[in-house]
């Protein structure tokens, strides 16, 4: 009796080991595959390194990169969500856009920092396609930088625009110019940039459309003011003002 008392302690034993063992395994491999929400200069592998961080010479030092000025440090950590800031410094904006056709513009807003030994770079994108044409989906064969581009409000010459990255979407706003009037021409410009986090959800993002194109759900990145262009500044459905910037060359940024 004492010889199998002993026995079945040691097989409970064992059980509940393989038993905790099973439950950190499970939740590790959850936490590995979520999708992570906000917006990080760099892809956080879950332990708070930076797993690309960019040397710098990427981004840009250019005519089309600008320094910029974040709203706050609070703002700031907000936007960048999957790690903790210690005392960022150095902030720019490159822009890298060209004509997609129909004075409509496509190509890449990053936003850098470093931090802590580090630079950062995050890389948003509108592309220079067109919607495919896929099922039931809406907006088929519709530019993806549709709501790109430049235009007069209030008499004067102002631009706006939705960029994306895996994280959440930006819009660039151009409200200054030393060179106003036609929107074609040389000088520097200056702006803003708005963002908005994706919620967090275990959904994936439909790889067929843009934030800006889908009308529902936590990826649902669209605003009334740069969808319809009454407005200039996307206050409307979670955005919120990220910084400012001044300095930035129209040539070099737009390609134009």
């Amino acid at each position: 009796m004492k010889t199998f008392n002993t026995k079945l302690v040691i097989l409970l034993a064992a059980f509940s080991l393989l038993g905790v063992g099973c439950g950190e395994s499970n939740s590790f491999q959850s936490n590995s595959d979520a999708v992570l929400p906000g917006n990080s200069g760099a892809v956080d592998s879950g332990a708070g390194v930076p797993v690309t961080p960019d040397s710098g010479g990427s981004v840009g030092s250019g005519t089309n990169q600008a320094s910029f000025t974040p709203v706050s440090f609070t703002e700031f950590s907000n936007y960048v969500a999957l790690h903790a800031l210690n005392n960022p410094s150095n902030y720019k904006v490159t822009v890298n856009l060209a004509s997609a056709g129909s004075n409509r513009f496509a190509g890449t807003v990053k936003i850098s920092y470093s931090d802590a030994g580090n630079n950062y770079v995050a890389t948003f994108t509108a592309g220079s396609g067109v919607n495919q044409k896929l099922y039931d989906l809406k907006d088929s064969g519709k530019m993806e930088a549709a709501y790109n581009y430049w235009y007069v409000l209030g008499g004067k010459t102002v631009f706006s625009g939705y960029f994306q990255d895996a994280y959440g979407a930006i819009v660039l706003v151009i409200d200054g110019s030393t060179n106003q009037g036609d929107g074609q021409g040389g000088g520097n410009v200056s702006g803003s940039i708005y963002y908005k986090n994706f919620a967090q959800s275990y959904a994936t993002q439909s790889p067929y459309r843009n934030c800006w194109y889908i009308y529902d759900g936590p990826y649902d990145c669209r605003s009334s003011a740069v969808t319809g262009k009454a407005s200039l500044y996307p206050t409307d459905n979670g955005y919120r003002k990220l910084g400012t910037f001044t300095g930035l060359s129209k040539v070099a940024a737009f390609g134009l």
